[in-house]
């Protein structure tokens, strides 16, 4: 008995140590990660400052970095983190010695895309840009559940495929349930814009239309039928009351972003599916969404072009993507086609919208091709058309309200596993044809003022090398160079007839990464 007392009193003991071990909170981690870039770029014709593409040689040659850095907390499987980035131009790029943007007047910007300049002794303020923070955890009582809350990276919501609909950061929810390896549901929330009060708190002295509460919704199902085979089918909502962030609804057509008042309403449904195929050595991967519902517009003179009038307009479009890949050893080939309806020169966009409109894309479609000039490529401050969303073939997709077409072909050999040499050439067209005698405004991209006269963009060939020569740094060199079409072409103040010039771009970064 006493034995058996002894044992009792030893096994509670141990108990006794044991529960309090395993109920107590994991340590708390915090860790670090991020990149630095060093960038040096020249281009040619590139119009990043103004809207005149193509009337006048502009040439540019700068160096620039950026930082980007995410501090992570965790404990256990919760986790909280705070991003932030800053970009800056070697040297000051501004009238004045004040290193920081202070507006966009001539003289008052540091320069396209960053925030300030370092020039002498480089003492700069004011520079960060917040871009995550968010706090994520496993949910309670509902198994295999995560939740994110908080200023986030869209991710995978909406698409496998780098901003086919949704990409950047947005502030809102997302939540994943898992139901086992081979599935996956994302319920995401995009809190676009927020009103307030309800009333008209972005009125100032009575000055002003109120922009309204604009929101998105995102629901995804991933689930993988066999090995090799990913399938994303999704379904999203974006509603605008009024005006709305030019990242989801850019002016095309000559319809400006100021052409819609607080009683017009966008309600706009996407649905599609995403896939990712992979057997031996090929791979595909066709992305097909379908645009649907109705839009609001209340149009003046000046805030729409010719033809166009005030309406409830039906929205119908497509987007269709599909890569695919070769292998074999050290060389890859692949082949990208694109599809995005559009509207005629002639139509009202007060009665149909046939364009496609993602609801973010972060300037990135096209980003994992590996064009320079058509998407943003090695040097992430430079694209076709930069201030321009509609024209954006970045953030619009399509080209203002005539869409895209088009494909491409690249080769890439991994001499070492260190050094890999590539060369692309990718060409594109509208979907409908371009009236080349429009007006081009930054707010409402073309106007027409006649029927249609050609389709072809251009054509852009490229090179690229990326030289791993160290553990965590990257040599990265490119050069684009873009053959113009006619359908690039406009009317300006400077002529009345367009002839766009070519363009050209070469960019030399050196990444660590950490």
């Amino acid at each position: 008995m006493r034995r058996l007392a002894v044992l009792a009193v030893a096994l509670i003991a141990v108990f006794g140590m044991v529960v309090p071990a395993m109920a107590q909170a994991p340590a708390p981690k915090v860790t670090i990660n991020g990149l630095i870039d060093q960038i040096g770029t020249a281009t040619r014709n590139m119009s990043k400052y103004d809207i005149d593409y193509g009337r006048a040689s502009d040439d540019e040659l700068y160096g620039r970095t950026r930082g980007r850095f995410d501090i992570v907390g965790e404990v256990g499987r919760a986790k909280a983190v705070l991003g932030f980035e800053i970009d800056a131009y070697y040297g000051q790029t501004s009238a004045t010695d004040k290193n920081v943007s202070s507006g966009t007047a001539l003289g008052s910007t540091q320069g396209s895309g960053a925030n300030a300049g370092f020039d002498l002794n480089t003492d700069v303020n004011g520079i960060i840009e917040v871009k995550w923070l968010y706090t994520e955890f496993p949910m309670f009582l509902i198994p295999d559940t995560t939740v994110r809350l908080g200023a986030q990276p869209f991710g995978s919501a909406a698409t496998y495929k780098l901003a086919a609909y949704a990409n950047g950061d947005y502030a809102g929810v997302n939540w994943v349930t898992r139901f086992g390896p081979p599935a996956a549901l994302n319920l995401t929330y995009v809190q676009v814009e927020e009103e307030l009060t309800g009333t008209d708190f972005y009125r100032t002295a009575g000055v002003g239309a109120p922009r309204g509460e604009d929101w998105a919704v995102i629901a995804s199902f991933d689930f993988s039928p066999f090995k090799g085979l990913d399938i994303k089918p999704m379904y999203s909502y974006f509603h605008a009351s009024g005006v709305t962030n030019g990242s989801a609804r850019q002016g095309r057509g000559g319809v400006s972003t100021a052409a819609f008042t607080t009683g017009d309403v966008e309600a706009r449904h996407t649905i599609g599916v995403d896939a990712r195929w992979t057997a031996g050595p090929i791979s595909v991967h066709p992305t097909v969404l379908y645009q649907f519902g109705s839009r609001d517009v209340s149009c003046t003179v000046a805030t729409c072009g010719t033809g166009t009038t005030t309406g409830d307009a039906d929205i119908s479009a497509w987007f269709i993507d599909v890569r695919a890949g070769f292998q074999v050893g050290p060389l890859t080939l692949s082949a990208m086609g694109l599809y995005t309806s559009g509207n005629k020169a002639g139509d009202n966009l007060g009665d149909k919208v046939r364009f496609y409109q993602p609801i973010n894309t972060d300037t990135s479609y096209g980003a994992d091709w590996g064009t320079q000039i058509y998407s943003l490529g090695i040097d992430y401050f430079n694209i076709l058309y930069s201030p321009i969303g509609g024209l954006n073939p970045g953030v619009a997709i399509g080209y203002d309200r005539y869409g895209r077409m088009g494909g491409g072909l690249k080769a890439a050999y991994a001499f070492t596993p260190a050094l890999t040499l590539g060369a692309a050439v990718t060409a594109f067209w509208t979907a409908q044809k371009v009236d080349t005698d429009s007006t081009l405004s930054a707010a409402g991209g073309l106007a027409p003022t006649s029927g249609g006269d050609d389709r072809y963009l251009g054509t852009e060939a490229n090179v690229s090398m990326t030289y791993r020569f160290a553990p965590g740094v990257t040599f990265d060199l490119a050069g684009g160079y873009l053959f113009a079409g006619d359908a690039l072409g406009y009317a300006s103040a400077r002529s009345s007839t367009s002839d766009p010039e070519n363009v050209a771009i070469g960019t030399a970064r050196v990444r660590f990464a950490f």
